[in-house]
């Protein structure tokens, strides 16, 4: 049984992590500096965490939670099933701007040949598509595409959005923030005929 000292102390340790893998990247950041910067023993860390992966797969998740959190508090702001598809990439867009972000993209990168890891980070990226077939559930309860379509609709929205974040080092956050709503416009228009975002 965890108990609440326990994970207060696993939380200081993925706090504490996130800094520094921030600071110097996933692969420049050895156990042994970990354990220097968090201020506890090497023992500590391993009880909480198998490995230095599993200690960056468990931050990655933690920012997707609290990602994913973000939303549903946000969420009642958008109205209409429209507002919340163009919201939701909005949400996207700003998430862009979370350090942890690129170091996850070095850590995928840096990981090809370990499966397990792979498959953990996929599980990881996946999640926000329950978001996604929540808002397309909504849209389906307006007519506006058939319910058996929910999943393969909320699964191509989840690729656009995905797709679209390979353009992250080429444009400012304004010009991702235009890239994602044109994308969306162009989702809506050819899934749902709509001509263009609510003004």
């Amino acid at each position: 049984m965890t108990t609440d000292k326990a994970l207060k102390k696993r939380d200081l340790i993925l706090d504490k992590a996130k800094e520094l893998f921030i600071q110097r990247g996933y692969a420049a950041t050895s156990m042994d500096e970990l354990v220097r910067y968090i201020g506890v023993s090497k023992g500590s860390i391993y009880y909480h965490f198998k490995s230095k992966d599993e200690l960056f797969i468990q931050l990655l998740a933690r920012q997707n939670r609290e990602w994913m959190d973000a939303w549903m508090e946000k969420k009642s702001h958008f109205a209409s099933f429209e507002a919340k598809v163009y919201g939701i990439a909005d949400h996207m867009v700003d998430d862009f701007q979370n350090p942890l972000v690129k170091v996850g993209q070095e850590f995928y990168i840096s990981n090809p040949d370990k499966q397990a890891l792979l498959a953990q980070i996929i599980e990881i990226l996946q999640a926000p598509r329950k978001l996604y077939r929540d808002i397309f559930a909504e849209g389906a309860r307006e007519g506006l595409l058939p319910e058996s379509e929910i999943d393969e609709v909320a699964v191509i929205f989840s690729s656009l959005l995905d797709g679209l974040s390979t353009s992250y080092y080429e444009r400012s956050a304004d010009e991702m923030r235009l890239l994602y709503r044109r994308g969306v416009e162009y989702f809506l228009h050819g899934v749902f005929g709509h001509k263009g975002p609510e003004s």
